[in-house]
């Protein structure tokens, strides 16, 4: 996996987590605050991500990235001839065939949604112009943990190159933008009335469970106020019951 995922893809790669997602996030969302930078983080989220990859996509995907004869086979006797019936008030339909999803619960289904969507990370990446940062000037277009993915647009002219990469993967995999859930939030002076595949735009977005809103001290605070107010919750909650005092430190 090291070899062959993207650095964008942060689930699946050794070293990598979903805080370092969200703080690579964080850090644009800064530099494009600072700078007064155009920018407009887009959210996308895919209807059933997992349920509706198509299986002759995943194992063409497999094939085309060189994994071995012998892991193909395996995975080929998981999802193969597949079927499944529907049960109401007693009776059971006749068994009809399974030609999409990937086992959710299984421990290999992560990785290989990460192995799918690869291609689509790599499209953007080579596409789009996305901000350079840091003192060595990494451009950063991208970023995703599995089926959480978080673009980001710096220039109209990228508009038409993002539909299409998307057009691009949603043919073959099986895979719809949910245009409903997905967000779009415009940072430093990019301009909402630029229309971006009929998106919304928002004044916040929860990505991978943080709150990210129009500055980072407005993300941080959002973010903060809510898991404080949990763990204030729970001390007065242990505080209140007659412990001794060990319990209740």
């Amino acid at each position: 996996m090291q070899d062959l995922l993207q650095s964008s893809q942060y689930c699946g790669l050794k070293g990598n987590s979903a805080f370092e997602a969200i703080s690579t996030i964080r850090d644009v969302v800064a530099y494009a605050e600072v700078t007064r930078s155009p920018l407009c983080v887009l959210t996308i989220d895919f209807h059933g991500a997992f349920d509706n990859l198509s299986h002759e996509y995943v194992f063409e995907v497999l094939c085309k990235y060189s994994f071995s004869e012998r892991f193909r086979k395996r995975m080929w006797n998981i999802y193969n001839n597949l079927t499944s019936s529907v049960q109401i008030n007693g009776y059971r339909s006749c068994p009809f065939p399974i030609e999409s999803s990937i086992r959710q619960g299984c421990p290999l289904s992560m990785i290989l949604y990460a192995v799918c969507l690869n291609p689509l990370l790599c499209t953007l990446e080579n596409s789009l112009r996305g901000l350079l940062m840091g003192r060595h000037r990494a451009r950063t277009s991208v970023v995703a943990n599995a089926d959480d993915v978080t673009i980001f647009v710096t220039t109209p002219t990228d508009i038409t190159k993002l539909q299409e990469a998307i057009q691009c993967f949603e043919a073959p995999s099986g895979a719809r933008v949910n245009i409903q859930k997905s967000r779009a939030i415009a940072f430093g002076s990019w301009d909402k009335s630029i229309e971006i595949m009929n998106i919304p735009y928002n004044d916040t977005a929860t990505i991978l469970g943080f709150q990210i809103k129009n500055t980072v001290g407005e993300s941080a605070l959002a973010s903060w106020t809510k898991t404080t107010a949990k763990m204030r919750a729970q001390a007065q909650e242990a505080y209140c019951r007659m412990l001794t005092l060990d319990k209740r430190i």
